[in-house]
């Protein structure tokens, strides 16, 4: 006897709820997975030059910038600084407009690494993932 299509259609929907459950608790969380933290702070140590720096961020996923101004530190603190390294996770396939992303900012000194802070916080894409954008918009 062949399962009833609408047994086998609740079963595919509680499939795909839990696979998008684990994508929304990852893309709305607000803590920095410790192991993403130590991998970060392991690729650059105090002293790394900071054109290395970039380079292994790039590697790791992210995309960097150099930017002066507010920032936040691993305590929470709101920090201001000139001409430090900020770096954003890119976003996945699957990405909404604005997102919690893991974000670092590496501040130099002297042309090297001389603090390293990981934290997780919103970033707002200025145009949609591919997600969001329908397979034919263009045409």
């Amino acid at each position: 006897m062949s399962p009833h299509p609408a047994r086998l259609a609740a079963g595919l929907a509680a499939g795909l709820l839990i696979t998008g459950c684990s994508y929304v608790h990852d893309t709305f969380n607000q803590t920095v997975d410790p192991n993403t933290s130590d991998r970060i702070h392991d690729k650059l140590p105090i002293g790394t030059p900071m054109t290395t720096a970039e380079a292994r961020m790039s590697a790791q996923g992210y995309n960097c910038d150099t930017r002066s101004g507010n920032f936040t530190d691993e305590h929470g603190h709101v920090r201001s600084g000139t001409d430090f390294l900020s770096c954003v996770k890119r976003a996945g396939q699957l990405s909404f407009a604005c997102e919690n992303r893991d974000q670092v900012v590496v501040l130099p000194s002297g042309g090297v690494v001389d603090e390293v802070d990981v934290v997780r916080g919103p970033d707002c894409d200025r145009t949609p993932g591919p997600a969001l954008t329908p397979p034919n918009a263009g045409n």
